[in-house]
């Protein structure tokens, strides 16, 4: 069987501009040991944990902070293919398969899975070398999503220009005289939103429920049905999400 599989193609290393972050999940201490002394020496950053329960836990406290993960198969409580498939789902990181076991069926399940890579244990410096076309071919996927939502943001903005493609005041309103009828305008002061951490959660699970690519103000603001909260105040707050996101390759 050849070395490694890979479902990714290769990319050029320019497109890289600074260090890639790698989590290492294997119950077997020596092997992680082993991997981690050689990532490091070709220059990349590395957390090692011994479980895959661990690893979650990592991710779901800073998961912004890591490029990709590489994961050994045959592992207690949850294999690698079971951990792979809770990562890609919840955290779109791409996962790199290691397994000493050198059946086709192995590595094909795994990239069957949605796994980036296999990898044939014992792992040499040659088979990690490459790993940064992976993080190379996730950021510009995230680049072009950035792009496309900002492009649905804009969109959705748009909706609310009058025919003069003036944009209309948010603070202007129409409303009936109840004594005859007949409509003024006045202005209207609407509360401030503070983005408290329960607010912000709340914008995050509606995000989730609606899908990243398909989350535009207006979904999120029917989702979230939040009293109070406005379209202006979710798409200026998805927009210093996405910002913060792309600036830390999140």
């Amino acid at each position: 069987m050849e070395r490694g599989r890979s479902n990714i193609p290769p990319t050029n290393y320019s497109s890289i501009d600074d260090t890639i972050s790698i989590l290492v999940v294997d119950d077997d201490i020596t092997c992680l040991a082993i991997v981690a002394a050689i990532l490091k020496k070709l220059k990349y950053e590395v957390v090692t944990v011994k479980h895959p329960n661990d690893a979650l836990c990592t991710l779901r406290i800073n998961g912004g902070a890591f490029d990709l993960v590489i994961s050994d198969v045959h592992m207690p409580d949850m294999n690698g293919f079971e951990l792979q498939r809770a990562i890609t789902q919840e955290f779109n990181l791409p996962v790199v398969l290691m397994s000493a076991d050198d059946k086709e069926e192995v590595a094909l399940k795994g990239l069957e899975s949605g796994a980036a890579f296999f990898i044939m244990k014992p792992i040499t410096p040659d088979d990690l070398k490459d790993l940064w076309q992976f993080a190379a071919m996730k950021r510009k996927e995230k680049a072009n999503a950035f792009e496309e939502r900002q492009k649905y943001i804009d969109s959705d903005e748009s909706v609310n220009e009058d025919d003069d493609g003036k944009r209309k005041s948010p603070k202007k309103e129409r409303c009936e005289d109840k004594n005859g009828g007949n409509s003024q305008s006045y202005s209207q002061k609407r509360p401030k939103i503070v983005w408290t951490n329960s607010l912000h959660n709340r914008f995050l699970e509606a995000i989730r429920s609606i899908g990243l690519e398909r989350a535009v103000p207006k979904k999120i603001l029917e989702v979230m049905n939040v009293p109070g909260l406005t379209r202006e105040n979710v798409a200026s707050h998805l927009q210093v999400l996405v910002f913060l996101s792309s600036d830390n390759h999140i």
